[in-house]
């Protein structure tokens, strides 16, 4: 928060990310800002259970759940008082997403089956992303000229966490990263 983020991402997901939810219980006592809830939202529960954590908003994976589903859960999160991202990987999916209940869309630069990353795949896809929408770029995010590119592109912000992850002082490295897209570092 100290030094220039938005919001915060915390993984709740246990068996891959070993994350915890108490990981966001403990996030939302020591900051105000808004957090999401990063897991495999694929039940209702979940996003009551969002709410009752603290977070603020909920991550919603195209890849993973239908139409429906997407409909479904974004709209009892709207109920809520839960903001929605929902990440998408293609324009196929795109095409799913762009309904009243969503506030953003996330495209991941990251290639669920290989696990390589392009960040083309953001600027492919983000031309056909409608403004209504917050639209921001995830994974694979390091330099601040891939950053200020997106920027050109009309991308509103980045969930970057593997660069922040490997530093003793994650906040250090977001201010100097911040500094360099304004070009003053």
């Amino acid at each position: 928060a100290d030094n220039g983020a938005s919001a915060i991402s915390i993984l709740t997901e246990k068996n891959f990310f070993s994350g915890s939810e108490n990981d966001l219980i403990l996030a939302r006592k020591l900051t105000n800002l808004p957090i999401l809830r990063k897991d495999f939202i694929v039940d209702e529960y979940q996003i009551f259970e969002s709410k009752f954590l603290g977070a603020d908003a909920i991550l919603l994976i195209a890849t993973c759940l239908s139409e429906y589903e997407i409909i479904k859960f974004s709209q009892l999160a709207k109920e809520l008082c839960l903001d929605v991202l929902v990440e998408i990987h293609s324009k196929n999916e795109l095409k799913k997403v762009c309904i009243d209940s969503v506030d953003i869309i996330g495209v991941n630069n990251r290639n669920l089956k290989d696990f390589s990353v392009n960040i083309e795949n953001s600027i492919d896809i983000g031309k056909e992303i409608p403004e209504s929408f917050v639209k921001i770029s995830e994974s694979g995010l390091y330099k601040s000229e891939e950053l200020k590119r997106l920027i050109d592109f009309g991308y509103d912000g980045f969930l970057i966490g593997e660069l922040f992850m490997k530093e003793i002082n994650p906040g250090n490295k977001l201010g100097k990263l911040i500094n360099k897209i304004k070009g003053e570092g």
